[in-house]
Order: structure tokens, then sequence, then C-alpha cells
């Protein structure tokens, strides 16, 4: 049996059904993302886990026991919050001793726990600190060693850096994974950030409307996305079906619903024609309709009859801009294709 499995966990608030009857399983020492936009179970699915909500029906085990009716201070679950959620009279240490404190640990055996945990968020220095003389992230990083302090079975991260800016969220990416392959230890993490959640998990668990709709490594999920919103959701696919292709290309296809990525396709300028003629693939012809620069990416939006693809290019030294208004043939490599459920 996996280290937490939960089988047929259903939840609904008044009429309102938030989780489907959901199965999962997470090994021990597993970094498990789970994805979807807002209102689709996700953060629902953790707080039952940590026992802040109660499922109706199903079970939850941790290590083989059943903690489905457990109060939350007898889960042996940690959480750490999106909103930090700090004590503000409380200096850093003390924030983080909180928890050894409501457990009588002695004293010694909470400041070696404390320094150790300190160390490990890299907050040397901060010990005498209050909260509103710190950073965001450092706020959150005191929120961290409070949660992995009490050495938790489990621990539980509801979009805890979607409140911070670009760089130090990256940065804390970075330091959080590390730590968790450090202490080897089970984090199930939800975030909608498509991009942070390839960054940081062994697997990604996809949600949508309180179901779990597809499953597996970052790049199996990018690279094979199960039906038309996770692909959609997961990496600017453009989907078309078999008609429309039928329709810009005039060749049969397969019946179905297709996902094609944005960066495997390739534009070619009139100038370009007589050399990429005889390359295979599906050919359309279109016009540039919008460029957007994506820092190492150049995003086209390219308008085909009545269809809008996007195509993405490494925005590279040397490599030529093409104009918006620009008359374009565009090559979709036979391998691009994805056949969607």
């Amino acid at each position: 049996m996996s280290y937490v499995q939960i089988d047929q966990a259903f939840k609904q608030f008044g009429k309102s059904v938030v989780l489907q009857q959901v199965c999962l399983s997470v090994e021990k020492g597993e970094f498990v993302t789970l994805l979807g936009p807002s209102g689709c179970g996700k953060s629902t699915l953790l707080r039952c886990i940590a026992g802040l909500e109660t499922i109706d029906s199903g079970t939850i085990r941790v290590n083989g026991k059943d903690i489905s009716q457990l109060p939350p201070q007898r889960r042996n679950v940690g959480m750490v919050f999106q909103s930090y959620a700090l004590f503000p009279n409380m200096t850093v240490f003390d924030n983080i001793a909180f928890g050894l404190k409501m457990k009588k640990l002695a004293r010694e055996q909470i400041t070696a726990k404390v320094n150790q945990a300190i160390e490990l968020v890299h907050l040397c220095g901060k010990e005498l600190s209050y909260p509103h003389q710190l950073s965001g992230g450092q706020q959150q990083r005191v929120a961290l060693a409070r949660a992995l302090v009490t050495e938790p079975d489990i621990l539980l991260l509801d979009e805890p850096l979607s409140a911070l800016d670009a760089k130090i969220r990256k940065s804390l990416q970075t330091d959080l994974r590390s730590i968790q392959r450090d202490l080897k230890m089970t984090m199930i993490f939800v975030t909608h950030d498509q991009e942070e959640a390839m960054t940081i998990s062994d697997r990604i668990l996809v949600m949508n409307g309180g179901n779990i709709v597809q499953q597996g490594k970052p790049e199996h999920i990018y690279a094979s996305p199960k039906n038309e919103f996770v692909a959609r959701f997961i990496g600017s696919y453009n989907v078309l079906t078999d008609r429309d292709l039928i329709r810009l290309t005039g060749h049969s296809i397969r019946p179905g619903t297709y996902a094609i990525r944005p960066e495997v396709m390739e534009l070619y300028p009139n100038g370009e024609e007589h050399s990429s003629s005889q390359r295979q693939g599906l050919w359309l012809e279109g016009v540039i309709s919008s460029i957007t620069v994506r820092g190492n990416v150049r995003r086209y939006q390219v308008r085909t009859q009545d269809v809008i693809l996007t195509i993405d290019e490494l925005n590279v030294p040397h490599k030529v801009v093409l104009d918006e208004g620009l008359f374009i043939r565009v090559r979709i490599p036979d391998e691009a294709y994805t056949l969607l459920a």
C-alpha cells in the first residue's frame, strides 16, 4: 500500500459537490502537485487530508493508518498556507518553536530543533526578528520551518508561493525542492501555476471539477495531454478538430480532436518557400496577426482562414523577427499531433 492512500473521497458543501469520489496514492518521499484552476477542488482535498475539513465518505490513510475522522492535532500532518499565518507578536524563533512547545518538549530539545530548522531554511541571524521585519519570502520560510520542525508524516502546501514576486518565488521553488529531497519528506503541493508544477514535482495530478483528470510525471503530462481540458490548461496547446485540419490543409485525417504544441510548428516567410517545399508534414497559409515576446520565447499568433494558431520560437540573437501582417507558411510536422480523448 502507498504511504498516502485516498479512496473514493467525496465532499460537498450544501448542494455543491467539490470532490467526486477522488482516488489517489502518494509514495513515501514523493513530491506530488495538485494542479488545476480555481474551484477545481485541489485546496479542499488538501484541507481534508489535514483534517481542517472532513470528507463525507471515503477513506484517507497515511502510513497504513485511517485518519479520515481524526482531529487535525492527531494526524501528524504539517501544513503551510498561502497567507503565512505567523504570530505577529512572536519572534522567528518563537513562531517556529510554537508547535514543539504545544508538544511539551524539553527546552533543550526545542532549541536544538528550532536552530536546525532555521539553518535549513536559510534564516540564520533572523531568530529575534518579528514577522513585520521580514520580507514576504522570509516570512514564508518561517512558515515552512514551523511546519517542518514538528517532523510531520506528510507536509501539505496550499499555494504557499503565489503571493511572492517572480524572482523570490523561483528561488523558493528551488529551495523547497532541495529541502524535500534532503529530508526525503512526503509533500503534497497545491498550485494553479503550470510552470511551477513542472519545476518542482515528481508527479502532477491535474484536477478539474472535483476529479483527477490526468496524472503522471511532468514531462508526460506536457507531452501527452489526455483530453482537451489538460491540453488547453497545461501548455497553450492549439486544439483543432479533424474538420478544422481538413478544411485548412486539404488532407484527410483520422476523426477526432487534436492538440498541437506551439513550439513544434515552423514558420516560413515567402522567401524561404523554395527551400521548404519538400519537407514532409501538413502545410498551412496565413497572416501573422500579433507578436508577443515572453522572455526567451517569441510568440506569434497566425490567422489562417477562421482559425488562430499560437506558434512559439526561441528568442535567440540574430534570428529574424517576423512582422505583423506578413503572409506566412506554417509547417506542422507529422509527429506533432496528439489525438485527444
